[in-house]
């Protein structure tokens, strides 16, 4: 962030198997004292619980699968109330969003609470912001985690399609790259990275070049907040 404060934001991910992926993001809110540990305490814990959940399902039902993500998100909140005992702070000093992710097969779960977003690229040309930014009442309104009564505004969706590829952000990058009123994501954004991740390519360079692109005068220009974007792709053989 330009004010020099330490970055809020976490993200993780784990591959479970051939198949099976998870990922997590989360933004702890600038207003709570300790949310860069929030964020990254709930990003753990969802890559622990999803871990446990999925990595043994050979063969997963839809009901299953929204469950497994409920419980994600009840763990969650429960590991923040944990961490605040543990700093002996307040709950709301570890304030935190949450954008829990799962590719299992031809299933994609997301599970959300605060702003950010996850927008996918399924088959063919179909390009979609599968779980949108958060809309409060009012401007910068953001629901944290650790809310009173939080988990019954967990936002669930789900597909069964084939997924090329998916991107979690914070929404230090929602105004550059999601249309405010309709939640659509702007494919001049998006799909350089998708296009790119669903090539054979060197991931390190990847990761250096979206990390670059993160730092660019273009992106900064724009935001001032902490700026994450997890990019995930699944490679396919390139035809003759």
């Amino acid at each position: 962030m330009k004010t020099g404060a330490p970055c809020q934001d976490s993200h993780g991910y784990r591959i479970l198997s051939d198949d099976t992926f998870i990922a997590a993001v989360a933004d702890g809110l600038g207003t709570a004292a300790h949310s860069e540990a929030g964020s990254a305490c709930v990003v753990n814990t969802a890559l622990d619980v999803l871990s446990r959940l999925l990595d043994s399902d050979p063969a997963p039902e839809e009901e299953d699968l929204v469950c497994a993500m409920q419980q994600t998100f009840r763990e969650a909140r429960a590991s923040l109330e944990a961490k605040a005992e543990e700093l002996e702070v307040p709950l709301r000093e570890v304030a935190t969003t949450l954008i829990a992710l799962a590719i299992i097969r031809d299933w994609m779960l997301v599970g959300q609470i605060g702003d950010g977003a996850a927008v996918a690229f399924f088959h063919e040309t179909t390009l979609e912001t599968v779980s949108k930014p958060e809309r409060g009442e009012y401007a910068n309104e953001v629901m944290p985690l650790t809310a009173d009564g939080a988990l019954e505004y967990v936002r669930i969706a789900i597909r069964q399609a084939p997924v090329k590829a998916v991107a979690l952000l914070t929404d230090g990058l929602q105004q550059l790259c999601i249309q405010g009123q309709s939640g659509a994501p702007h494919r001049s954004f998006f799909m350089p990275f998708f296009e790119s991740m669903t090539r054979s390519i060197d991931t390190k360079e990847a990761t250096m070049g979206l990390q670059e692109f993160l730092k660019s005068d273009r992106v900064r220009a724009k935001t001032d907040d902490d700026t994450t974007l997890v990019v995930i792709g699944k490679v396919v053989p390139l035809t003759a």
